[in-house]
């Protein structure tokens, strides 16, 4: 039963737009390898280089403590697997003013593959993302940001899938879960012994999982 409603809903999210229909030889280009084959092997999607996470889609990131790296570690990863697959650069959405090019190097990612929008406010954030979803020029969207009302999400989402590009959106909060049209929604902590705390809190039509990386 559970399998037939994950079968129905991810079939209403591609009648509505809100994901691709990976039976077209470009869309499956779209999923793109997380670089972890235990979270991959997870993943709904499967696409010309196997299973991974779907391009062209909205995928937060919460992180419990907004003074924890552990969850811009995770995002600049995935990011530099949307990098590796595809043309293009990384728009980075941000008020934070402490970004740091040799960082960013040793995470794996060409500071002259990056654009930062420097941002004031969260409405300049959201903004620029909007901005940068239009085109389908960029590689991927990242942008940190608090929680988002349900129709913006949507909003972001249906753009994502217009352009064909990913969003990833860094939400620091300790809240409570807010409701959200992204396609995964993940929490990541760190953990002893300098590991990462991964948890996949939902997954449009996948299961939930939860992984020690």
């Amino acid at each position: 039963m559970t399998a037939s409603l994950d079968q129905l809903r991810a079939r209403i999210a591609r009648i509505e737009g809100i994901v691709p229909d990976l039976s077209a030889p470009e869309e499956r280009r779209r999923v793109v390898p997380t670089g972890w084959p235990e979270i991959d092997g997870t993943l709904p999607w499967v696409g010309s280089a196997g299973p991974g996470l779907l391009g062209g889609a909205v995928h937060e990131i919460l992180s419990p403590d907004p003074d924890d790296g552990a969850a811009t570690g995770f995002l600049l990863n995935l990011a530099r697997a949307f990098l590796t697959a595809r043309a293009g650069a990384l728009l980075w959405s941000s008020c934070r003013a402490d970004l740091y090019g040799p960082g960013l190097l040793a995470a794996g990612l060409d500071p002259a593959r990056i654009v930062i929008a420097r941002c004031r406010t969260v409405q300049d954030i959201l903004w620029s993302v909007e901005e940068g979803l239009a085109p389908p020029g960029l590689a991927v969207v990242a942008a940190e940001t608090g929680p988002i009302d349900f129709a913006l999400s949507r909003r972001l989402q249906l753009a994502a899938t217009d352009s064909g590009t990913p969003l990833l959106l860094l939400c620091p909060t300790r809240k409570s879960l807010w409701p959200s049209a992204a396609v995964t929604r993940w929490q990541v902590a760190a953990a002893p012994g300098g590991r990462t705390a991964v948890e996949l809190l939902r997954c449009r039509g996948g299961p939930a999982g939860r992984w020690v990386l």
